[in-house]
């Protein structure tokens, strides 16, 4: 703005100095001018100039905005283009870690730009070592298996679901409020709980939800949603606990 104003006040300045001095020395006689009579028509360079000021800054910012959301469509068409390469994991058909890892920091520079809301969901099996150890390492993969269709089956096409690792998993949901979140997950809390698994029967699942902060990095935004899975597996587990 301070930009702009200099420039316009400069401008009047000068269209002002050289009329007047056209005016007293080529149209009227010329007398001395003492300078206190220039402090009216300086005040009025002042003021405006302030206006078509005000109206540059204005169509810069217009420019810079629409230049920043062509950026973003163009990000998210690349986003899209990558989203259909991604890597699944072999076994549960959920997208793998490394993958994930490009996913969430493009989805945070996305959410920051448009200003929309981005949560995360980190859940794991409740005592899946004791299945592994109970009924073996093929039926506990069977269970990895189905609990992921069971996910799948309830959340959406636009939400992330990710391996990981072992029996931990992420669901990144872009678009949805920390409370959206906490009422995904609690719907899976209830669907993997009420299914009936082959051979092992019951099972049940612990998860933490946080979402996007300000001033969140990958590491912020992660550790935040470890922290609530934690706390719900320390409170007794099959739970959900948020954290802000």
């Amino acid at each position: 703005m301070i930009r702009h104003y200099l420039k316009y006040f400069l401008l009047y300045f000068v269209i002002c100095w050289v009329g007047v001095s056209f005016e007293l020395y080529f149209v009227l006689e010329p007398f001395p001018l003492h300078w206190q009579y220039g402090i009216v028509p300086l005040l009025l360079v002042a003021i405006f100039a302030y206006f078509p000021a005000k109206l540059a800054y204005a169509l810069e910012q217009k420019v810079e905005r629409r230049v920043s959301n062509i950026e973003i469509q163009q990000n998210t068409s690349r986003g899209e283009q990558r989203n259909s390469k991604l890597k699944m994991d072999h076994l549960t058909n959920a997208i793998s870690k490394d993958s994930f890892n490009e996913i969430i920091g493009f989805k945070i520079i996305e959410s920051k730009h448009t200003n929309s809301p981005l949560s995360m969901i980190l859940f794991d099996i409740d005592h899946f070592k004791k299945i592994n150890d109970t009924y073996g390492h093929l039926v506990g993969d069977a269970v990895l298996r189905e609990l992921s269709e069971v996910v799948r089956a309830n959340i959406r096409e636009s939400e992330y679901f990710v391996r990981w690792g072992g029996e931990e998993f992420i669901i990144l949901l872009p678009g949805t409020s920390l409370d959206g979140a906490n009422m995904v997950a609690e719907k899976l809390r209830r669907a993997i709980e009420s299914h009936r698994f082959p051979t092992v029967g019951r099972v049940t699942s612990s998860f933490g939800v946080t979402a996007l902060r300000t001033d969140d990095t990958i590491k912020t935004f992660i550790e935040r949603c470890d922290e609530a899975l934690y706390e719900a597996k320390e409170s007794g587990r099959n739970r959900v606990k948020v954290k802000i």
